[in-house]
C-alpha cells in the first residue's frame, strides 16, 4: 500500500495499491516498510519553494513486486533557468535471491539546460537503492550517469566521481553525481543521490544568494513502522500545483506544494503538518503561508481521519483571483463493520474573482468564469472511485479557457488539496 498525490482527475494514483483486509494489514505492520521518492528537478531557497519536484514519483509498501512512474513533457521552471524536453521517474521494489528485498528510486532528465545555458548535461540518470538481505541485513547504493557535460570554461571527466564539486566563480558551487546515505536513526538505512546540485553564490533568476537547485534527485529507505491494529488509514494535503496543458502534453511549472501524506498507522490523534512560507511563481502563483496537516486515530474497532491544507493570502494571475486565506478539509471515518462516511469542506476568506466577491462558503463544485480567460471551480469535490472509500476536494481550481491568451494557455491551478479515504 502507498502514498499518492493528484496527478490531474482527484484521485489516488496507482501507488495505493490494491485493497487489503484490516487483518492482513494489521499482520503486515511489523514488517520492513520500503519507501521512496525521486523526481526531475526541486528549487528551494530558505523557508520559500520555488519548486517542488517535477516529474515526481514515490512508493511505499512493504511487498516486493509493487512499481510506479512519472513522466513530464517539456520542463521549463523560471523562463529557462532549468529547461529539458523529457524527464521521468520511478520506484519499484524486486525481490532477491535468497531472501530480501531492494528498493530502487529512479530519475531521468535528457538534453537539460542549467542556469540558462551556462551548463548543458546531455542525459542523466540518477539511481538510489536500499537493500534488506533474508537475515535482515541492509545495505545502499547508488550514483548518476552523466553524459555529454559541459560547464561553461570548466573541465568535467568523462566518468564524472561521487561528490564531484566545481566552482563557478561568482556564480555556482555544483556538485555532480552526489550520494549520500543513512544507517539507523529514523530508518533502518537511507540510500540519497542527486545527478546535479546547485547552491547559488549570487542572486539570480529571482533567486536568492544560497538557493538550491537539485536535478534528478531519489531517495530509497527501509523503515520499521508501529504495529496497526485497525483499518488503515490514507491521505494527503498540499497547498499547490501548477501545470500547462497544451494538447496531449504537461508541462509542470510546480509539482504539489507542502505536501502531507497520513501514515497508515495514524498520528494518535496529534497533528502532522508540513509548513512552508512561501511559493511563488512570477505572474502566476503568489501564495503564503503554506500549513497542511494529517490527523488520524486507528484503533482495533475505529478509524478516524482528517486531512487539512490551508494557506494564508494567494494571488492568481497577475491578481485576477485574489484571497486571504483557505481552509480545504477532507474527512473519513470507519466504525467497526459499517460502512466508512466521508465528508469535505472548503472555507475561503476574502476571495475576489475578477474583481467580484465571492462568500466565504459556496455550494460542492461551484463554477464561475472570468470571460476569455478561465474558468473557476470553487469548493470541488470528488468522492473517490472503488477500491478507495473516501472523498478529495479542491478548494480553488483555476483552468484556462480555450481561446485564453497565450501567457495562461492551457494553465491549470490547484490551490489547497486534501483527500482523505479507507480501501473498501
Amino acid at each position: 500500500m502507498g502514498t499518492a498525490t493528484l496527478a490531474g482527475p482527484l484521485v489516488p494514483t496507482a501507488q495505493a495499491g490494491p485493497a487489503r483486509p484490516a487483518a492482513a494489514a494489521a499482520a503486515a505492520s511489523t514488517d520492513p516498510v520500503f519507501s521512496s521518492i525521486s523526481g526531475a528537478t526541486r528549487i528551494n531557497v530558505a523557508g520559500v519553494v520555488r519548486s517542488e519536484l517535477t516529474a515526481a514519483s514515490t512508493l511505499r509498501t512493504t511487498e516486493a513486486g509493487r512499481h510506479t512512474e512519472n513522466t513530464t513533457a517539456n520542463v521549463n521552471i523560471l523562463n529557462g533557468l532549468i529547461k529539458a524536453p523529457t524527464a521521468s521517474s520511478s520506484q519499484r521494489t524486486t525481490a532477491r535471491l535468497g531472501g530480501g528485498v531492494n528498493i530502487t528510486s529512479k530519475a531521468k532528465i535528457g538534453d537539460v539546460d542549467l542556469l540558462n545555458g551556462l551548463i548543458h548535461i546531455d542525459a542523466i540518470e540518477t539511481t538510489a537503492v536500499a537493500t534488506i538481505d533474508g537475515a535482515g541485513n541492509v545495505s545502499r547504493s547508488g550514483g548518476t550517469k552523466l553524459v555529454g557535460v559541459s560547464i561553461k570554461d570548466q573541465h568535467v571527466p568523462i566518468n564524472v566521481p561521487k561528490n564531484f564539486s566545481i566552482i563557478i566563480p561568482g556564480v555556482a558551487k555544483v556538485v555532480l553525481n552526489e550520494v549520500k546515505g543513512q544507517l539507523g536513526g529514523d530508518a533502518l538505512i537511507k540510500s540519497v543521490a542527486t545527478g546535479v546540485h546547485i547552491t547559488l553564490l549570487k542572486p539570480r533568476d529571482d533567486l536568492s544568494i544560497g538557493a538550491n537547485i537539485e536535478v534528478t534527485p531519489a531517495k530509497a529507505q527501509i523503515l520499521l513502522p508501529q504495529p496497526i491494529d485497525g483499518e488503515p488509514a490514507f491521505g494527503f494535503a498540499y497547498s499547490s500545483r501548477i501545470a500547462v496543458h497544451i494538447g496531449d502534453a504537461l508541462n509542470v511549472l510546480s509539482a504539489p506544494t507542502g505536501v502531507i501524506t497520513c501514515p497508515a498507522g495514524g498520528t494518535n490523534g496529534v497533528d502532522l503538518t508540513n509548513s512552508t512560507a512561501r511559493v511563488r511563481l512570477p505572474g502566476v502563483v503568489d501564495v503564503q503561508g503554506l500549513a497542511n496537516t494529517a490527523n488520524a486515530t486507528v484503533t482495533d474497532t475505529d478509524t478516524d481521519e482528517t486531512m487539512t491544507a490551508k494557506t494564508g493570502k494567494v494571488n492568481l494571475l497577475n491578481g485576477a483571483i485574489q484571497l486571504d486565506a483557505i481552509i480545504a478539509t477532507a474527512h473519513v471515518e470507519q466504525h467497526g463493520s459499517d460502512p466508512a462516511t466521508s465528508s469535505a469542506t472548503s472555507q475561503i476568506l476574502g476571495l475576489k474573482i475578477g474583481g467580484n466577491p465571492i462568500p466565504v462558503e459556496v455550494p460542492p463544485n461551484t463554477v464561475i468564469e472570468i470571460p476569455g480567460l478561465v474558468k473557476v471551480v470553487i469548493n470541488e469535490q470528488t468522492i473517490l472511485p472503488f477500491p478507495y472509500n473516501g472523498i478529495g476536494v479542491r478548494a480553488l481550481h483555476v483552468i484556462a479557457l480555450p481561446g485564453a491568451p497565450e501567457d495562461i494557455a492551457g494553465i491549470n491551478i490547484e490551490v489547497a488539496v486534501a483527500a482523505a479515504w479507507v480501501n473498501r
